[in-house]
């Protein structure tokens, strides 16, 4: 691409996008390069999304994938409150029946 960029092939308008770094690759985090999308509309140039250049709605994204992450984590503890109620009420069945009450 810097090629072409260089050779002034490219469409008018546009922006060589960042080299990436092969080494870790997988290890992406969410403010990577990887993720701009900057220069690749139809030829006019544009403000960049919201969610590549505006801090608030970065933080909101975070803020929405936490709270997300909040409510699997409240459905599995529902979910091991009630496995632990049913093994509590088992033992407490097999206690009584031990001292015979």
């Amino acid at each position: 691409m810097e090629k072409l960029f260089a050779d002034g092939k490219a469409p008018p308008g546009t922006i060589c996008p960042k080299q990436l770094e092969l080494k870790g690759i997988f290890d992406l985090n969410v403010d990577d390069t990887i993720w701009e999308d900057i220069g690749l509309e139809d030829g006019s140039p544009a403000a960049p999304p919201p969610w590549l250049a505006n801090e608030s709605v970065h933080a909101g994204i975070k803020a929405l994938l936490e709270r997300d992450r909040c409510i699997e984590e409240e459905v599995r503890l529902r979910h091991e409150c009630c496995s632990m109620r049913i093994w509590l009420s088992e033992e407490w069945r097999i206690v009584n029946l031990a001292l015979g009450t």
